[in-house]
Parts: structure tokens; sequence; C-alpha cells
């Protein structure tokens, strides 16, 4: 027989659950309610609760070990000061290792509370974006407002498709085990299209691949569960076909596709001067490429990082040196997670990052969701310095929490 949770430990519960329902839309409020999760964690602690260790650790070490290595980054920067302040941004890395040692663990119904907690919060973001869009095309008749970051309005659509894809998932594990939404399979059905349709209006390129995953990795997912093939494949194939034909049918849509096709086959080699900038360079392609070359030099040249707070200034003399002026003048991170943290702090850094990512990986031969939080942001890491922004650092270090503390 289960003991009842302590009145306590189901507050804290309850404070976790909240944070997963604010996380995908009440981005200036996450602050404060961390806050208010951490002074509840440590009231309780300090009332005679013992600390102890994540049934899984790993993670929690692995963002811990990132953090204490950005500190230590401080001590050989030419910039503390800048390095002082993006410790302060990551301070995330510090305080959930911290509420995983001092939290009690998560049962499987606490895990499905915070799965939908933050499937709520992701349908609230639909609904307040949508809305605001609206608005703004009643004043400004144009359906632009409706795609990329003018729907997405104060949260960048990259960040948003990420929060939408993880909730599409949560629903489409529920759907295969026939777990729909007010024991309505029409509903829960509405639910999924919902979400696609968002992140095909948001006209992320990563968005679309992280969409795309999921459906792919939810069908894996159901074939191991035992479903019959031919159910997988109909469905699967028609929810493709709708995402697809969405994206392709919307102009503003299908032209983000067009450019990012047109970018493959663009030859590096073909330089048109334009205001001291390489025309060949100006796409998100081109440029990654050189960002990432950039990145890769300094990670070849400085093993233990450049320093907490130097990447940035390092990047953008490596940019001037090149003649990329264009890349110098908007100041391009790395736009690879891998590639940003191991020039900053170096080779110890990089395999702190992928322990995070293998130990999340291994604890999701019980929970698939966790599987899935993996690839996703696996694929963000490889375009896109994800944790840089509190956007990526909370969302990341929130997931990391849960995924360690649950009960195996």
């Amino acid at each position: 027989m289960e003991l009842p949770t302590p009145k306590r430990d189901q507050m804290l519960q309850q404070l976790l659950i909240a944070l997963a329902f604010a996380l995908p839309w009440a981005k200036k409020a996450l602050p404060t309610l961390i806050g208010v999760v951490l002074v509840f964690a440590l009231f309780r602690f300090f009332k005679g609760k013992k600390a102890s260790m994540p049934p899984r650790p790993w993670p929690s070490i692995g963002l811990f070990s990132l953090f204490m290595l950005l500190v230590l980054g401080i001590t050989y920067s030419e910039h503390p000061d800048v390095g002082l302040n993006e410790i302060g941004i990551k301070l995330s890395f510090l305080i959930f290792p911290l509420l995983a040692l001092i939290t009690p663990n998560l049962r499987k119904p606490d895990l499905t509370w915070i799965h939908q907690a933050f499937v709520a919060g992701c349908f609230l973001f639909i609904g307040i974006t949508v809305s605001h869009a609206t608005w703004v095309v009643l004043q400004h008749p144009d359906w632009y407002y409706f795609t990329y970051n003018n729907l997405s309005w104060y949260i960048h659509p990259t960040y948003a498709a990420t929060y939408q894809s993880v909730a599409l998932f949560i629903l489409m594990h529920d759907g295969w085990k026939k777990k729909f939404i007010l024991g309505r399979m029409w509903l829960h059905v509405f639910a999924i299209v919902l979400i696609l349709g968002f992140v095909a209006l948001l006209s992320s390129k990563a968005g679309y691949l992280c969409a795309l995953v999921v459906v792919i990795y939810s069908a894996y997912w159901a074939y191991k569960q035992g479903v019959r093939l031919g159910h997988i494949v109909i469905r699967s194939g028609i929810l493709i076909a709708l995402f697809v034909s969405t994206i392709m049918v919307l102009p503003t849509t299908s032209d983000r596709v067009k450019e990012a096709v047109e970018e493959i086959g663009v030859k590096e080699n073909t330089i048109v001067q334009v205001d001291s900038t390489s025309a060949a360079h100006t796409s998100s392609t081109s440029l990654r490429l050189i960002t990432w070359s950039a990145s890769w030099k300094l990670l070849s040249e400085n093993p233990f990082g450049t320093g907490t707070g130097d990447t940035q200034a390092r990047l953008t003399m490596h940019y001037e040196q090149q003649g990329e002026h264009y890349a110098s003048s908007r100041q391009f991170n790395a736009h690879n997670q891998f590639l940003q943290t191991g020039a900053e702090i170096g080779w110890f850094g990089l395999a702190a990052l992928m322990v995070i990512l293998c130990a999340l990986w291994a604890s999701g031969r019980e929970e698939p969701t966790a599987h899935l939080f993996v690839l996703l942001c696996a694929l963000n890491f490889m375009f896109e310095s994800f944790l840089e922004v509190q956007a990526g650092i909370v969302f990341f270090s929130f997931w990391v929490l849960v995924y360690s503390r649950v009960e195996r």
C-alpha cells in the first residue's frame, strides 16, 4: 500500500506543476516563480528534511558542473564583467541541481501532472499569441503577423516551436495509449492538429524538424508497444501530410522552406560583393558555416576555453580577420551549443554537456518523453546556441530536474 505524500511534499510538487504550466508562456514571471519554489524547498529542508541524491543523479551533476566551470572561467577571462553577467543569466544551472537535492522524489502520477500542466501552458501560449496577432491584424491588415516572430511575439519562434513539440509528443504518447483529453478522442485529435498548425505558422526551420521528429519517434514508440503497424503508418502519414501541406500552402511559411532549399544549393565559392559582405554568406546556412568554423578554431586553440564572457569578443575578432564583416557587425554567436560551450569553457564543458544528454537518454528507457527531450535538445544544439538565453536555459534546467528526480 502506497503511503500518502506529506503536506509539505505535496505543496512543493504543486509548485513544480505550476512552474511547468508557466514555462511555455510566463517568460517574465519565471524568475519569481523559480525563486518561490527554491524558498519553499529550502524552508522544507531546514524544517528537518534531509538532502538526498536524486534517483538519477548524473544529469544534475552535469548541470552543476557546467555552472562551476563557468565560474572557474571568470578567472582567466579578459572580460570578467561580461562573464559575471552571463553567470547571472545562467544561475538556473545552479538552482535546479540544488532543487534536485532538496526536493522529494516525483512519482509517476506527479510526472503525469507535470506533463499535463506543461501541455496546458502551451495551449495558453497559443491562445495568447493568436489573440495578439488577431488584434494587430485588425489594426494593420497583413496576414504576415500570423507567422514567425510576429506570431510568437515575446518568445523566439524556435524556442516556442520546441515547447510545442514536447507538448505534441505528450499528447501523441497519450493518444497511442488511448488516454484522451476529457476522454474524447475527437478533442484529443483536434489538440494535436492545433499544435501542428501552430508550429507550421511559427515558420521556424528548426521547429519544422522538431515536429517531424516527434511524429516519427512517436510512431516508433507505438510500434515498440505493440500498436498495429497499419494504424501507425496511416495515422502518422496523415499527420505528416497535413503538416507539410499546411507549410506549403501558406505563402509565408512556404517561402521559408524554399529559402532553406535554395541555401543548400548555394556554392560557397560564389562571391558577390555587396557593401563588403559576401552575398553567399548572408543566408542563414552559410552564416552558420562561418560561425561554426570560427568556434571550432577557438576550441582547437583553447582546450580550456576562452573564458566566461570572452567568447563573443573573440568570435567577432575572428570574423573581422576573415573579412566576414556582416557576421562581425551582427556579433553572431556560435549558432551551435556544443561549439559555444566548448569555445567558452573548453573540452571539460563540452564533456559536462554530453554527460547531461547521455544520462537523460539512459533514463528514457523508463520515460520516453525524456528520450524525446534529448532528441529535441540535441537537434536544437546543432543549429542554435540554445542555452545562451533564458528561454532555453530554464526550459533545459527544469526538465533536467524533473527527470533526475522521477522515481525508478
